[in-house]
């Protein structure tokens, strides 16, 4: 039987800054045009990290409130969009998921580089402890061992992301 979905606090741009988090970041030899072509892939996102589905539930155009839901092997995720500059920034918020937290965010920003781009993903999490930590923990692992597949991915179908 699926998990009930839960209502998290509806945060914004804000909290991004004023909560503490976690940041990890890694080196793209692209451009962010082209790593930004490969975080709007739907099915891109399967191919790197351990997710079941990741589906834009917006229309064209997307930017600030475009909506997106995220299948996870044991959770679902979705996710309310707080930040856009396209080929820069995207953040969400976790509107409704299956996870034990009262909020959490992702920021996801890429940088021009003289070799290419970085892009620095910054979570938030508020939740019970050590909840936030387990939280923290399996995620940034997640995202850790799945940034450089991205990479690897990029560059061997860099048409595929042109």
């Amino acid at each position: 039987m699926p998990k009930p979905l839960k209502n998290h606090l509806k945060v914004e741009k804000k909290y991004l800054e004023s909560v503490k988090g976690f940041t990890l970041s890694h080196h793209f030899s692209c451009t962010p045009g082209t790593l930004w072509k490969a975080l709007l892939d739907e099915v891109a996102w399967t191919e790197w990290l351990d997710m079941s589905s990741a589906e834009w539930t917006s229309a064209l155009p997307f930017g600030v409130g475009t909506t997106r839901t995220v299948k996870l092997p044991e959770h679902q995720i979705n996710e309310v969009f707080v930040a856009w500059e396209d080929d820069k920034r995207m953040a969400f918020r976790f509107d409704q998921s299956t996870l034990p937290v009262k909020a959490a965010a992702e920021d996801y920003r890429i940088l021009q580089t003289e070799q290419g781009c970085e892009l620095q993903w910054t979570l938030r999490v508020s939740a019970i402890f050590p909840v936030q930590q387990l939280v923290f923990r399996q995620i940034r692992r997640t995202l850790a061992a799945g940034l450089p597949k991205l990479a690897s991915l990029i560059a061997k179908n860099p048409v595929r992301f042109s």
